[in-house]
Order: structure tokens, then C-alpha cells, then sequence
């Protein structure tokens, strides 16, 4: 069965990525030195394709990000770019070659209702939570958005210019990593649905979040009674270590509610059928054939060379 192309309600529409590491492996276990790379490989992302990225949460083996785009262009170059460098910084420094990932990044498009932002921001922020890691998002020891929310301020990272290192190690300088090594920063922007919002009221909103994810993770552990692994057991895990069983879920077409959800599944079926039928005609042999906006067109198709 044909895989659906990418989706943008609308120029700016807000999406929810998640991506998991291959076999999921703890390959992104927090570290001083990783959270600082990983930062960096997100600020980079960030300043090169213009992304507006709103909240980012990494845990050992997946991140969960919201962000903003004005085309799928714009989010397949920020995700490319992303997972590219990922996988280079990273794998350097657990010594794993080739991807971090397997198979494609789940993009799930927002609506712009408020209460469906809010509630998609809070899934975010519960990360390490509510997998019974931590006791609050505050404590996860990995790159989380959660401390940066409240105050409004940039995550800090680092970027190591590679290019730049290679280029001069190739004339034969002595240079150390370190010198090719810049501070850099994410910068998180509210939520299209809390730009309104003063930054006192934002402050509040994203506290109480935080606090009643804690009452819910403080509640399920007294109810099961567990505790959280904790920060030393999650510090102790092997980066290529892989987890017994990965939960895996149907990805829904969009977060919204569902009066909106039909009305956003309308677009989208219109969408994809005008896609289907680009490409259909352009398997045929058609040349100019036209695309819905707002995608990627389907590759031409293969043509015997000519032998004389």
C-alpha cells in the first residue's frame, strides 16, 4: 500500500515530529556532552531552514518535537538536516556508524484550536514522565524543554563545523575539535495559540502544566505503587542497549477535535486524490502534468535508452 505524501493544512500550521532511534536503542543517553551536541544539531536545523520550533523534549531512544512550517519543503529540510547531523554527532560519540534512525519521521499536523495546542504541548512536556523515568519533567537528565518554557529562554547547545575542521586538517594544521567548536542556541517560540498571552500568563500556564503532570505521575505511582527509575539507572544504561518491546501505535492523520478532524480529513482526502491523479498521469507518460501545491511530485518514470 502507497505510503500518503506529506501534509500541511496551511502555510504555518503547527506539526508534532516524533522519531525513534533504530531497534530503539538508548543511543541518546543524556550526557553533559550529548545534550549540548543534540542541542546544537536542533539550533542548527533551526537557523538554516527557518523553522520555528516551539517545544523539544530527547529521551534515550526517540525526541518528540512541535514546530512550525510554511511548506513541507521547509519540514522535509529541517528534518533532513536534522537527522543527518544527528547521526553524525551522535554516532561519534557511542560509536554507532551509519543512521540513528529507522524509517521515516511521524508528522502530525495541529489544529489551530487552543485547547488542542495546549494539550499537545503538555504530551510533550510529560515526556520522561509518564514512561515512569522521572518524577517530574524538570528532573529528566536529557535535553527538555520544560525549565526553558517557563522562563522563555534558549536552549544552549554547541556546533562543531566539521567542514571547516576537515578543510584545514587536509592543509596539514594541527586544529583540535575545539577550535572548531561554537556555542549555539534554540530558541523556543510560543505556541501560535499563547502569542496573545503575556509572558506572565504564559509563565503560569506552562507551571501548572508542569505541575499536573507531577500530580499524575505522583498519583499512578502511589496507585501502582512504583517509583520512577530514576536519574543513576537511566545514566547507567548502554547507549547500544535495546528495549525488550517497543510500543507502537496507529498515527493519527491530525490532532484536532472532531468537528475540525473531519473538516481537516476533507482537505486532506481532496488533496491526496488530486495527488494521486498527478501521479497517475505522469506514470503514463504525460510530461506536464500538475501537482497539487504544497508537495512533493512523484519521480518520473524509468525510460529505456535509445540503442542504435
Amino acid at each position: 500500500m502507497a505510503r500518503n505524501p506529506r501534509y500541511l493544512p496551511r502555510p504555518g500550521a503547527v506539526v508534532e515530529i516524533t522519531q525513534r532511534t533504530i531497534q530503539g536503542r538508548f543511543l541518546f543517553k543524556p550526557s553533559p556532552r550529548l545534550n549540548a551536541v543534540v542541542a546544537g544539531c536542533f539550533a542548527r536545523a533551526q537557523e538554516n531552514t527557518g523553522a520555528t520550533v516551539h517545544a523539544v523534549a530527547v529521551l534515550s531512544n526517540h525526541f518528540h518535537l512541535l514546530a512550525s512550517f510554511e511548506s513541507v519543503q521547509q519540514m522535509a529540510s529541517f528534518a533532513c538536516h536534522l537527522k543527518t547531523n544527528l547521526s553524525k554527532e551522535v554516532g561519534k560519540l557511542h560509536d554507532w556508524s551509519g543512521s540513528l534512525f529507522a524509517g521515516r519521521y511521524r508528522s502530525i499536523p495541529l489544529s489551530d484550536e487552543p485547547e488542542i495546542q495546549e494539550q499537545r504541548l503538555k504530551y510533550v512536556l510529560s515526556q520522561g514522565v509518564k514512561e515512569g523515568l522521572v518524577l517530574s519533567p524538570k528532573d529528566w537528565p536529557g535535553l527538555h524543554c520544560a525549565e526553558a518554557l517557563v522562563e522563555e529562554k534558549p536552549l544552549a547547545g554547541v556546533w562543531i563545523d566539521r567542514t571547516a575542521l576537515y578543510a584545514a586538517r587536509q592543509r596539514g594544521q594541527d586544529v583540535s575539535e575545539a577550535s572548531m567548536t561554537e556555542p549555539t542556541e534554540l530558541h523556543l517560540t510560543p505556541l501560535p495559540s499563547l502569542m496573545e498571552r503575556s509572558k506572565l500568563q504564559r509563565r503560569s500556564l506552562m507551571e501548572a502544566l508542569i505541575a499536573s503532570i507531577e500530580a499524575e505521575a505522583l498519583k499512578t505511582h502511589q496507585a501502582q505503587d512504583s517509583v520512577p527509575l530514576g536519574v543513576e539507572a537511566i545514566l547507567a544504561r548502554d547507549p547500544h542497549e535495546k528495549p525488550r518491546h517497543l510500543r507502537r501505535s496507529p498515527q493519527p492523520y491530525f490532532h484536532a477535535s472532531r468537528q475540525v478532524f473531519r473538516r481537516l480529513m476533507e482537505g486532506f482526502r481532496e488533496f491526496t486524490a488530486a495527488y494521486r491523479r498527478a501521479a497517475k498521469r505522469l506514470a503514463d507518460g504525460e510530461s506536464a502534468v500538475q501537482f497539487p501545491d504544497n508537495c512533493f511530485p512523484s519521480r518520473l518514470p524509468f525510460v529505456e535508452p535509445v540503442v542504435f
